[in-house]
């Protein structure tokens, strides 16, 4: 499996979002999943960001508990 000429590591690791190395892991591990299902040897940039997009993810709930 390899990286594809146009994949920029830099900007999911530079991205405001705080991930560690296991979700950096995680999201390597997902993007190599997509590219096989897609019978695919090359990893896209569009692998990476549905990879990122399942394993990021923003709170988009505010509980009324917290307050």
């Amino acid at each position: 499996m390899n990286l594809g000429d146009e994949v920029d590591l830099e900007d999911y690791v530079s991205r405001p979002d705080k991930i560690s190395a296991a979700e950096i892991a995680a999201i390597c591990q997902e993007a190599g999943m997509h590219a096989v299902r897609k019978n695919r040897y090359v990893i896209l940039p569009k692998d990476f960001e549905k990879g990122y997009r399942s394993n990021v993810k923003k709170p988009d709930t505010d509980f009324d508990f917290y307050k």
